[in-house]
C-alpha cells in the first residue's frame, strides 16, 4: 500500500476548507514532493495534527509510528529516521516556496527543534479585503457572494522608486561580487574547488557513513547484503545463512546501527571546513538513503560496499573498482582502463606481513548529473581513514592535481588510487599509485 494513501486524511469539517490544509495539498502535489511519498506523508501528517489544533502533542516517536511505521517501543536514540527527514522537509519546503509557490500568499514552514508547522502570511505591502460579487454564491457561511483580493497599500510611485533604487544597489553589488569572485579565483586551490563543488547553494549535501552492522552481519551469516534487499529493507526478513547460524542474533545486529568511529570522524571534520554550508548538510545513515538522493543530492560516501550497499549503484560509473566480497573472487582493485605503466588488478593480501594497504578516492557526477559525489572507500577502517586524510588535509590533493588550481574553472572529476600501511589499525600516509582525471 502506498505510504500516501495510509496518510490521506479525509476533508471533514473545519479541515478540508482550512487555507492552510489547501496549501498542503498543493505542495504536495508538486514536483518536489509528488515523486516523495515519505516526505508528502509526514508533511501531511503534522499539518494535519497542527490545523486540528494538536500541534504541540507533535514528537519524534509519534511520527515515527504514524508515518514510518516504526514499533511503539522503538528507540529514536538508535534511529534517527524522523530527524533525518525532518531535515529533508525543511528544505523541501524552502525549494518550493524558491520555485513553484514563489506566489503563495500563504507559506509554511517546520523550525528547527520542533515538528509542529508554522504557518504565516507572506505578502506583507498588501492586504487582504474582500469584494462583493453579484451573483456568486456563498462559499463558507457569512460569506455570500464574496471573494477575496489583495490590495496594494502603498502608492504606486513608491513602489516604482522603491524598486529602481533596488535595482541600482543590486547592480553595485553584483558588479563588486563580480570583481571580488574574479580576484580570488586566480588563488583558487583544487582542494577549495573540491568541496565548493560538493556544497552548494539551492542543492543539499548528504554525509554518509558507513554501516557497519552489516560487516558483524555478514561475518554471522557468511554472505554480505546485495543493493537490491538492502535498499528495499528485505534483509530484514528470516536470514539466509551460508554457515550455521543464529538468526535471533542477526537480526538483533540488524536493529543496531552501528558506524566506524573514522567515518564519524571525517563526517565530522567535512562539516567543519570553510566550504561547507551548515543549512543544506546532514549526516544520513546508508539505511536511510534512497535511489532519489544519489541522483538529486551532493553526496560524501565513506566506506567499502561490503559496509554501504549503495557503492553497488555507483561502481558502474567508476574505474578504480574495489572488490571486497572474498565469496566473489579475489580481493583487490580493478582498473578498467590501465593508462601507461598500470596494471589491470592490485591486489590485495589481509595477511600481507607487510601490511600493506588500498584505498581510492572518487569525485564523480552524481547519478542525475545534478550534483556531485565523493567516495572514500579502503579495504580496512585504517585504509578508508587514510584516504580521508588525502582528500581533507589539503596539501596531499593540491600537490597531485596542481595543474588544476590558481584559475577559475571548476575542477574536472578524478579517481584515485592509494597505497597505505597499516600499523595497530593505523594507516601511513597514503601515496598515489595511479589517478585519472577526467575531462
Amino acid at each position: 500500500m502506498d505510504i500516501r494513501d495510509k496518510q490521506e486524511i479525509s476533508p471533514e469539517a473545519g479541515l478540508a476548507g482550512d487555507p492552510r490544509w489547501l496549501l498542503v495539498q498543493r505542495i504536495v502535489a508538486s514536483a518536489g514532493f509528488v515523486n516523495s511519498q515519505r516526505l508528502s506523508a509526514f508533511l501531511l501528517y503534522v499539518s494535519e495534527q497542527t490545523v486540528r489544533g494538536k500541534g504541540g502533542d507533535l514528537n519524534e516517536r509519534l511520527i515515527g509510528e504514524a508515518v514510518f511505521e516504526r514499533r511503539p517501543d522503538y528507540d529514536p536514540r538508535d534511529d534517527n529516521i524522523v530527524r533525518s527527514h525532518a531535515s529533508r522537509l525543511r528544505a523541501r519546503l524552502e525549494e518550493y516556496f524558491e520555485r513553484e509557490g514563489s506566489t503563495e500568499g500563504l507559506k509554511v514552514y517546520i523550525p528547527r527543534g520542533s515538528y509542529a508547522p508554522v504557518f504565516e502570511e507572506t505578502a506583507s505591502p498588501l492586504e487582504l479585503i474582500e469584494e462583493e460579487v453579484p451573483g456568486r454564491k456563498a462559499t463558507t457561511p457569512g460569506h455570500a457572494g464574496r471573494r477575496r483580493i489583495w490590495n496594494v497599500k502603498l502608492p504606486l510611485r513608491t513602489i516604482v522608486w522603491a524598486m529602481a533604487g533596488l535595482v541600482i544597489v543590486a547592480a553595485a553589488i553584483l558588479t563588486a561580487t563580480t570583481i571580488q569572485m574574479r580576484r580570488h579565483s586566480a588563488l583558487q586551490s583544487p582542494s577549495h574547488k573540491l568541496w565548493s563543488q560538493l556544497f552548494r547553494n539551492g542543492q543539499q549535501t548528504l554525509i554518509v557513513p558507513a554501516d557497519s552492522s552489516l560487516v558483524i552481519r555478514r561475518l554471522l551469516s557468511g554472505h554480505q547484503v546485495p543493493l537490491a534487499i538492502y535498499a528495499g529493507g528485505q534483509y530484514k526478513q528470516d536470514p539466509a545463512c551460508t554457515k550455521p547460524c543464529d538468526p535471533a542474533m542477526i537480526h538483533t545486529v540488524e536493529l543496531l546501527r552501528y558506524t566506524s568511529m573514522s567515518d564519524l570522524e571525517f563526517a565530522v571534520k567535512v562539516t567543519h571546513l570553510p566550504e561547507a554550508i551548515p543549512e543544506r548538510t546532514e549526516i544520513r545513515y546508508a539505511r536511510d538513503l534512497e535511489l532519489k538522493d544519489l541522483k538529486e543530492s551532493n553526496l560524501i560516501l565513506a566506506g567499502g560496499q561490503e559496509a554501504d550497499p549503495w557503492m553497488a549503484a555507483i561502481s558502474g560509473e567508476m574505474n578504480f573498482v574495489l572488490h571486497d566480497d572474498p565469496d566473489a573472487g579475489p580481493l583487490g582493485v580493478e582498473n578498467r582502463h590501465p593508462q601507461g605503466t598500470e596494471k589491470s588488478e592490485y591486489a590485495y593480501d589481509s595477511h600481507d606481513l607487510q601490511h600493506r594497504g588500498l584505498a581510492t578516492i572518487a569525485f564523480l557526477p552524481n547519478l542525475g548529473g545534478s550534483g556531485n559525489l565523493l567516495v572514500v572507500q579502503g579495504f580496512s577502517l585504517a585504509g578508508t581513514q587514510a584516504a580521508a586524510e588525502f582528500v581533507t588535509s589539503g596539501k596531499d590533493l593540491d600537490a597531485l592535481l596542481t595543474a588544476y588550481g590558481g584559475n577559475g574553472s571548476a575542477l574536472p572529476h578524478f579517481e584515485i588510487l592509494l597505497s597505505t600501511v597499516e600499523i595497530n589499525g593505523m594507516a601511513t600516509r597514503a601515496v598515489p599509485l595511479a589517478w585519472h582525471v577526467y575531462p
